[in-house]
């Protein structure tokens, strides 16, 4: 709905300072008029919150393992790459 777009401008950031579509969402569901281009469905998938760095890591992984282009080839280095132990240098001197 083009709307939500003037609605995202007035919104104040809520949970973590960020300004969040689903409050935008909800303020034009409630206006008369304009709300009734607002549809919901339910979503009986897999949901990763990007705004997350893990589930973001988990997002692009599990894409990426279903690309066709790389896709085998990917899950099988991941494959090894768990077995192995995995070992990892750490990140804190990065």
């Amino acid at each position: 709905h083009p709307a939500v777009f003037g609605v995202l401008e007035e919104t104040e950031p809520g949970r973590g300072g960020e300004i969040q579509l689903t409050d935008a969402l909800q303020t034009l569901a409630r206006r008369e008029g304009e709300g009734g281009g607002v549809y919901g469905v339910v979503f009986r998938g897999r949901r990763y919150d990007t705004g997350d760095k893990l589930s973001y890591l988990k997002a692009v992984v599990t894409l990426a393992c279903g690309r066709e282009e790389f896709g085998e080839d990917l899950r099988s280095w991941l494959r090894d790459f768990v077995s192995e132990g995995a070992d990892v240098p750490s990140a804190a001197g990065a």
